[in-house]
């Protein structure tokens, strides 16, 4: 990556964490484009030079889960293929609780209404980890993918339902608790 590249991604980052910042503070509905240019520091064009619209700032954020969860993932000492799911899906759990349940409802919302294929796409980190795993513990391939169908629906499904519930319940315990059932279906070793 040359230097260019190197200040267009800051920018972009810049731009992804004020939006977020003032999404917090106001509400998403509340905060206008220029809210976020005015924000990042930089005009409303350089703004829409880097996303098309709110929404998009919101797209980016499955970029960045990404590379923060990677680096943790590979920052823990793992012993178990179910020990490496569990900081997986925790490390996604958490992330979702820091955000609070009005940013995560307005991204499951805008999870529907755009088409961003790499969200649900097989060669995210979350989800190669998840596999590799889940193989590592003894599943063959046909197995270790619905097995990270079902992990992956089921952590969706917490998700949304803390957003439901205004997260009124602890979303990392209770999402490794239905984990942990699907490992067990699979004689995974917990």
């Amino acid at each position: 990556m040359n230097l260019r590249d190197k200040q267009r991604e800051e920018t972009k980052k810049r731009i992804y964490e004020c939006a977020f910042k003032l999404f917090e503070e106001k509400g998403f509905h509340n905060v206008k484009v220029q809210d976020i240019a005015n924000e990042a520091g930089i005009s409303i064009g350089g703004l829409y030079h880097h996303y098309k619209s709110k929404e998009d700032i919101i797209d980016y954020g499955y970029y960045t889960f990404d590379e923060d969860l990677q680096e943790h993932y590979e920052n823990q000492k793992i012993h178990s293929p179910a020990e490496g799911i569990h900081v997986l899906i925790g490390y996604q759990m958490q992330t979702c609780v820091d955000r609070g349940y009005e940013i995560i409802t307005i991204t499951f919302r805008n999870q529907m209404q755009l088409d961003n294929t790499y969200r649900y796409s097989n060669d995210r980190y979350l989800t190669k980890m998840i596999r590799e795993n889940l193989k590592k513990a003894g599943l063959d391939e046909q197995t270790a993918e619905e097995a990270v169908t079902f992990i992956l629906r089921t952590s969706r499904g917490c998700v949304y339902d803390w957003c439901c519930k205004k997260g009124n319940f602890a979303l990392k315990e209770e999402t490794l608790k239905q984990i942990d059932m699907i490992l067990e279906y699979y004689r995974i070793k917990i």
